[in-house]
């Protein structure tokens, strides 16, 4: 037996064929990877454009936060189970203008106010003077059966 250089007749050089090939799409592979992934770190940043441009919907909250315990407790030692949230400032105004109702006069604070299933928001005075804050809502969150409910009464 003689070594050739025919690829015909040598066994060695036909099995080698298929994993050069293999080699081959291996490195075409990897190259079209590394395109895409540099073009999406190029072109990422441009995705983005078009959320940044949208309207900014969310506002830093400001405002207070207090554990109380429910409007009709019997004594001062009842668990403080209420979270109760004062929300003022640009989200105060945001949500005075979401609720559908108009407003009313409110007797308790003397300011115009709209109230709904444990919300309640005051704006202006009932004199049509300017209140400050401007804008306050407050509501409260039963914790133990996540339910909404009036913080205080008048």
């Amino acid at each position: 037996m003689s070594l050739e250089t025919n690829d015909d007749q040598n066994p060695v050089g036909n099995r080698m064929e298929p994993v050069m090939n293999v080699g081959k799409q291996c490195a075409v592979y990897l190259a079209v990877v590394a395109a895409l992934a540099g073009g999406v770190a190029f072109f990422g940043p441009f995705d983005r454009v078009p959320a940044i441009a949208q309207e900014q919907t969310s506002v830093p909250l400001e405002g207070e936060f207090d554990m109380l315990a429910p409007l009709d407790a019997a004594d001062e030692s009842a668990s403080k189970d209420i979270a109760v949230f004062y929300v003022t400032g640009a989200a105060a105004q945001k949500m005075w203008e979401a609720f559908p109702m108009e407003p009313v006069q409110d007797e308790c604070v003397g300011r115009l106010s709209k109230y709904g299933n444990g919300i309640v928001c005051y704006g202006a005075n009932g004199d049509g003077t300017p209140a400050d804050p401007a804008f306050e809502c407050s509501f409260g969150i039963d914790m133990k059966d996540q339910s909404l409910t009036l913080p205080h009464d008048c």
